[in-house]
């Protein structure tokens, strides 16, 4: 993609919410589910493929690149008492699964390609530093035994999504009761599940960044009311700390750029997928920001930190790490080009800021892992993209 400066104004429906969409289709192990809306991205078609498998009786599964179907199915295998052998892409075989030390069964190696086989016990004990996608997946697992607890080792990362799992369980009667560190999962009578997939607020924060960078303003619509729990929802106040209009009003998040820029500091421990679009906001903010808590970001589809700050490099933004946090020095971004290292949020960020400067991102097809109408998206808002094949 090559991309001039733009004005991001108008609106846009939010993509599906990836975490939702599925979380949604792993119901299917538990009831009928009939959803619309559904994401049409890689991730989610990973997923879809892995359950109808293992629906199947099959024992192999191929997982792409989906970190959350892989981690998610894991414990559900073993709830199964199955033998099932999992391969992935190389980004998947890249990923440390260092976890799977607490759970019960038997793996041939902690990184793909591996063999899953054993069975779960009445309670499992398990880290949470490393993902809690495990620990989702554990919910699920004892869902499909019927109960369950869980016992949690802190530091627990991304917290919001155990409870968005918990929401999406109690949404077929189950229940989820999460009490500090510790879990306990009840699920009789379930009920059939019929509805559609929101949308997805860490993607659509692309689009609000795109605004703010490029003084326009933009409405994104097919949101979800942020619950009360920490979550992906936070990048609306976050937005607003920087100094543009944000705010949700009936399911609808309406940003605006104000002209003013605020140094802002975030933990990013319960949502790392937030970093991304919180560091392009960054770069156009005099002074530093910064992102806190972030060294799980080396284990993502790359290990952001580098790609990040990499990203940033390229655009003529400087910025450091060091003991868990990145420093972001703002300024006046220059146009840059970057390729994309099979990591579609680094793509959509290097996308913002060329939005403001111009630039090119190559490979740029990467972001259909999570949103496949991304640049067509900033096209009907406004950006002058133009594709080279």
């Amino acid at each position: 993609m090559e991309i001039e400066p733009s004005r991001i104004k108008g609106r846009v429906k939010a993509p599906p919410s990836k975490s939702l969409g599925i979380r949604y289709v792993f119901l299917s192990l538990l009831t009928e589910v009939s959803l619309e809306n559904l994401p049409e991205s890689d991730d989610v078609r990973v997923a879809i493929n892995a359950i109808k498998s293992l629906k199947e009786g099959k024992e192999e599964l191929y997982l792409g690149g989906s970190a959350t179907t892989l981690r998610m199915i894991i414990p559900v295998i073993l709830a199964m008492g199955r033998k099932v052998k999992l391969d992935g892409d190389e980004t998947l075989r890249r990923r440390p699964l260092n976890a799977l030390r607490w759970l019960p069964g038997k793996f041939s190696s902690n990184s793909l390609p591996m063999t899953v086989e054993g069975s779960l016990g009445p309670e499992t004990q398990i880290e949470g530093w490393e993902s809690s996608q495990y620990i989702s997946g554990l919910i699920y697992a004892y869902c499909l035994r019927g109960e369950g607890r869980i016992r949690v080792i802190p530091p627990i990362s991304s917290r919001g999504y155990i409870f968005m799992t918990a929401d999406v369980i109690s949404s077929i009667g189950g229940k989820v009761t999460i009490q500090g560190e510790e879990i306990t999962v009840e699920c009789r009578n379930l009920r059939k599940f019929e509805g559609s997939v929101p949308g997805d607020y860490a993607l659509a924060s692309f689009y609000a960044v795109g605004a703010v960078l490029t003084g326009g303003e933009v409405e994104i619509t097919n949101l979800y009311a942020p619950p009360s729990y920490v979550g992906d929802h936070d990048v609306v106040r976050m937005v607003k700390e920087a100094g543009a209009e944000s705010y949700v009003s009936e399911n609808r998040w309406i940003v605006r750029d104000t002209g003013v820029r605020v140094p802002i500091s975030v933990s990013i421990n319960d949502v790392p997928d937030l970093a991304p679009s919180l560091a392009a906001l960054m770069a156009v903010i005099p002074g530093e920001s910064r992102i806190m808590d972030s060294e799980r970001l080396r284990i993502k589809e790359s290990d952001r930190i580098s790609t990040i700050l990499n990203t940033l490099a390229s655009f003529g933004i400087s910025g450091s790490y060091s003991a868990g946090t990145i420093t972001v020095k703002g300024g006046e971004p220059r146009r840059g080009e970057v390729e994309c290292p099979k990591d579609h949020r680094i793509a959509m960020m290097a996308g913002d800021l060329a939005l403001r400067v111009g630039g090119k991102i190559k490979s740029a097809e990467c972001v259909n892992k999570s949103n496949p109408g991304y640049w067509s998206d900033l096209s009907a808002l406004g950006g002058k993209i133009r594709i080279h094949e």
